[in-house]
């Protein structure tokens, strides 16, 4: 097997692409999610990401509740509108719920794939892409859980002159970076808090490790913009955002991206059957987005616009 059929064999899994995204890097994006997430940040915008492993969605406005799903099931769970978290542990993914639900209800997020059928995809866009200086996006959950097979999809493109950007929350270990910084144009760099206990509380991980990766990528040569998601009443305030542009521009950065709050989140936890855990959230002002952004820019950085 030559070294780029290996490359198009790679295998991993996917929980959807979107060919007209335009808030994943320059241009144009075809931004393709990784399933499965190191970290449990309590405002995940995209808890469909975290497992590692296919899961059953439920949109209950087109639930019938007539139960077919529960009659379907092989493991004889409730159905899907009575279903408790609980309930999910024993869910084999089999699909035999959403191959007899009548209202399509149900579907199942995560399939597989292979590395080539990515980067075909991508290679028919390669005219919008050259026209608005745009590429492909590898993104997630995280990237990295699945090294050889984001690496394949990265290196495939690039051979193909598609420019190719990666966002990473950096909770990895660095050979992994490493090995994918050979094939990608741009990092796009989540960078959580500035609180290192905060952030643990928050996130389920450490902020140290995440840091010294940045400075590694950074140090190595990498093409890096820092991403701040803005968390109403947790990293926010202007003392807030001040630490944490220092903190990125004391790791090496010079580029700094805020990203406002977005409440759109919601409906997909219940998708999950999961409680929303910011129901009183709500996005930052323009104005004071703007403030914001002046306090990034003292501190030297360049304010990338999300």
């Amino acid at each position: 097997m030559t070294d780029t059929a290996a490359l198009r064999a790679q295998r991993g899994l996917l929980f959807a692409v979107d060919e007209t995204a335009t808030h994943d890097g320059p241009g144009l994006r075809m931004s393709v999610y990784l399933k499965g997430c190191p970290l449990r940040c309590v405002w995940c915008h995209s808890p469909e990401s975290i497992a590692p492993k296919p899961e059953v969605a439920w949109y209950e406005a087109l639930c019938r509740k007539c139960g077919a799903c529960a009659t379907a099931c092989p493991e004889k769970l409730a159905p899907w509108f009575e279903q408790m978290p609980e309930h999910r542990a024993r869910c084999r993914q089999c699909g035999g719920c959403i191959e007899a639900c009548p209202g399509d209800a149900l579907e199942l997020k995560g399939y597989e794939t292979t590395a080539g059928e990515v980067a075909d995809a991508a290679e028919r866009l390669r005219p919008f892409f050259a026209r608005s200086g745009g590429g492909i996006t590898l993104t997630g959950g995280e990237p990295t859980l699945q090294p050889d097979f984001a690496v394949a999809i990265a290196a495939l493109c690039r051979g193909r002159g598609v420019h190719v950007a990666v966002e990473t929350c950096g909770c990895t270990g660095w050979e992994r970076l490493d090995r994918l910084a050979d094939a990608t144009d741009l990092f796009l760099y989540d960078l959580k808090d500035a609180d290192p206990a905060r952030h643990r509380r928050n996130t389920g991980a450490e902020l140290a490790p995440i840091t010294d990766n940045l400075r590694r990528l950074i140090t190595r040569g990498a093409d890096v913009i820092v991403r701040v998601p803005l968390i109403p009443g947790c990293h926010d305030s202007p003392a807030d955002v001040a630490a944490i542009a220092t903190l990125a521009r004391d790791c090496g950065a010079r580029r700094l991206t805020l990203l406002p709050f977005n409440p759109a989140a919601s409906g997909k936890y219940s998708w999950l059957r999961r409680p929303y855990p910011l129901p009183e959230a709500r996005p930052q002002s323009a104005e004071a987005l703007r403030r914001l952004e002046g306090i990034v820019a003292d501190a030297g950085l360049e304010v990338v616009s999300p």
